[in-house]
């Protein structure tokens, strides 16, 4: 090699040396300017995480790697969206029903999401944990998504739902819930030209029991009572307790002698003997019942109906 070859790579290698210094200058820069950046979201309680144009991420906080277990390195700068998708599917964060298959129904719908971002969505995880998604539209044509965790939000939703849908004493569903379910399976009927039969249930005996042993007694025997009524039952029928010793069950489907022959398997339930405090108490039912559409085509008037069948 002559003077003139070797002189003219070393320039060459000398102009990539100062090619990847400049380089290494300015990612240096890049990431001093970050920094405050960095350290304000990670102050921040939100997982928050940023996305160019092209979908790829440009910074986020621990808490948005914290919230899905990604590591720094899953979560360096210039990774598509697409890949922590792909590594959601893998770990299991994914929405209930995502979590069979190959996961790419949920990776297509969280594309199709990011392409449109109409807005914030709730979903809950294959962990149990519910997730609120907030994605904004940056000017420079990326986005940035706010993700929170409302688990207890949500739990506390479901519990205040559920107190106000059933009885607290026996767990049965209350009025409101019945007649949700009632009005429900009475739309069905009416539009397929269906059946279904209501049974008053109200308990003899009760009231006597109650003020001779006690309300804790009196409480039990409610929460037996419900025990066996919903045993006997069907998984599509519907056991409620409206107050006191009355229980209404709702048969879908039930013609008048299959809804005689359920009052007659209630009945012999309630008069076999509940043992309560090594007390022996016995009780026995009075059934009223009334059927859609025979006797009516409003809820409301075919429980009035059964309640009034019970003195007959």
């Amino acid at each position: 090699m002559t003077y003139e070859e070797e002189d003219s790579n070393l320039n060459a290698r000398l102009r990539t040396a100062i090619a990847e210094r400049d380089a290494l200058r300015d990612e240096l820069d890049q990431l001093r300017r970050k920094q405050p950046l960095v350290e304000a979201l990670d102050n921040i309680i939100e997982a928050i995480v940023i996305y160019d144009a092209d979908g790829r991420l440009v910074v986020c906080n621990e808490n948005f790697r914290a919230l899905y277990g990604y590591t720094l390195e899953e979560t360096r700068a210039g990774v598509h969206f697409s890949k922590l998708g792909r590594i959601d599917v893998e770990r299991g964060n994914v929405a209930v029903g995502d979590e069979f298959g190959s996961g790419d129904a949920y990776l297509a719908r969280k594309a199709e999401y990011r392409r449109k971002l109409e807005g914030s969505f709730i979903v809950q995880l294959k962990d149990g944990r519910w997730i609120k998604t907030i994605d904004r539209r940056l000017s420079d044509g990326g986005f940035v998504s706010i993700q929170i965790d409302v688990t207890e939000v949500k739990t506390l939703e479901q519990d205040m739902r559920y107190m106000a849908q059933h009885d607290p004493l026996t767990g049965l569903p209350n009025r409101r819930l019945f007649m949700e379910k009632g009005g429900t399976l009475l739309a069905s009927a009416a539009r397929n030209g269906g059946c279904f039969a209501i049974l008053f249930v109200d308990i003899d005996g009760y009231k006597q029991v109650n003020d001779s042993l006690g309300h804790q007694v009196g409480d039990r025997i409610l929460e037996l009572v419900a025990d066996r009524l919903e045993r006997r039952m069907r998984s599509s029928d519907v056991v409620a307790r409206f107050g006191g010793d009355e229980f209404v069950v709702l048969l879908g489907g039930a013609h008048p002698a299959a809804a005689r022959h359920v009052a007659d398997v209630i009945i012999g339930e309630i008069k076999k003997p509940f043992i309560v405090e090594r007390r022996e108490v016995k009780l026995g039912a009075s059934i009223g019942i009334a059927y859609f559409p025979d006797d009516g085509r409003n809820l409301d008037d075919l429980l009035r109906l059964a309640d009034t069948a019970l003195y007959r």
